[in-house]
């Protein structure tokens, strides 16, 4: 189990996951600057894991909006995720990537399930969110 502090992944791109009022699951990018919650930082490991095991899933929809190629939001998108990317001098998260069949923390293989669990935004819906301010992440 490896931590980290919010100075520690500062300027390194960090990608976090949790779930909303409605049980869907965001997946965050911090691109260096973006805000991480504590509890997101206690199991870096478990994290990149959880991730891992997300994009090895069959995904629920091929469609994927007409780029060049297709990168980490689109597959997560792609298998149910809302993928949202910071910037790296900061500011809120912006939605990237929308999933067609959003899924729930319930429909992940357990590890990653265990892990989207430990941060439940229920004052948030991703559905409905273009954007997330740090000062949402942060309330709980």
């Amino acid at each position: 189990m490896t931590s980290r502090t919010a100075t520690g992944v500062r300027g390194f791109d960090y990608e976090w996951l949790a779930s909303d009022a409605s049980g869907h699951v965001g997946f965050f990018s911090t691109a260096g600057g973006g805000y991480v919650p504590e509890v997101c930082l206690e199991d870096v490991d478990a994290y990149d894991a959880a991730v891992e095991a997300i994009l090895s899933m069959e995904p629920s929809t091929h469609h994927a909006p007409q780029v060049e190629r297709i990168d980490t939001w689109q597959r997560m998108a792609q298998r149910g995720v809302f993928a949202y990317d910071a910037d790296y001098f900061g500011g809120p998260y912006r939605i990237v990537a929308t999933p067609e069949h959003p899924i729930r923390s319930d429909g992940l293989p357990a590890a990653a399930a265990s892990v989207v669990r430990r941060l439940t935004l229920s004052h948030l819906r991703f559905s409905e969110l273009s954007e997330v301010a740090a000062e949402l992440l942060a309330r709980r």
